[in-house]
């Protein structure tokens, strides 16, 4: 049997990596085994040594960081893409406008619902609001979930009008069969759009396994399957 590559990814190139996954493992007979959670948390984690995985894939703020103290190979690591905030709704309903300010603030003030996750994206929103004059106004409107997969859930489920969702693109792609539509990305002026990164652990005894990976991810098909997942290459 071939060697393991365990990963630890953060949810937006969850989907990317398990696609890569299948293709690598046909290859080179390396399996990947994955597991996810918020990058902030990937990064917590590291720090305090609770983690034994080989590669973590994160943005890359977190890759510098952790690379800054010695916890990640500067040598093994990779880009995967940039990943963008978007907007999202329930199949069936008429795509909101968020291509400008002025569409994006009269679609949030014609929305009943307002649906964001704990995670960046969503804390990322709380300053964008906050900073066009509507926390207050929306303040009674937003529901909030811990994971961006709950986000998606709570629209394909929910029958209120009106409710429009906000999150990474990636984790709206994942549902874009599944009940979910995408209306768009946000507008450039208030856009976060991230760079992700696969990188090895310092304490991984699976350098070999690792560099091929790290090649494979910078093969065309590897950037396809990142790009099908609404990874912007």
């Amino acid at each position: 049997m071939g060697a393991t590559i365990r990963a630890f990814t953060a949810g937006a190139t969850k989907e990317g990596l398990a696609a890569c996954a299948v293709l690598f493992e046909a290859q080179t007979g390396i399996r990947i085994e994955s597991h996810t959670t918020h990058g902030h948390l990937i990064e917590e984690q590291i720090i305090a040594g609770n983690v034994d995985d080989d590669i973590v894939l994160l943005p890359t703020a977190m890759i510098d960081a952790l690379a800054e103290i010695g916890l990640l190979s500067g040598e093994h690591r990779v880009a995967l893409g940039t990943i963008k905030i978007g907007a999202a709704v329930r199949d069936g309903v008429k795509l909101p406008d968020v291509a400008t300010m002025a569409a994006f603030e009269q679609t949030l003030l014609s929305a009943n619902s307002i649906i964001i996750t704990e995670a960046p994206s969503g804390r990322h929103l709380d300053r964008v609001f906050a900073d066009m004059g509507l926390a207050e106004t929306l303040a009674d409107r937003i529901i909030r979930y811990d994971m961006g997969y709950m986000v998606n859930d709570h629209l394909i489920a929910s029958e209120t009008e009106g409710e429009i969702a906000f999150g990474v693109a990636t984790e709206i792609s994942f549902y874009r069969h599944r009940g979910v539509s995408y209306a768009g990305p946000l507008p450039d002026d208030i856009q976060m759009a991230l760079d992700y990164e696969a990188a090895m652990l310092t304490r991984s005894d699976q350098s070999d396994a690792c560099h091929r990976l790290f090649e494979y991810f910078r093969t065309k098909g590897a950037r396809a399957a990142f790009a099908t997942t609404g990874v912007e290459i």
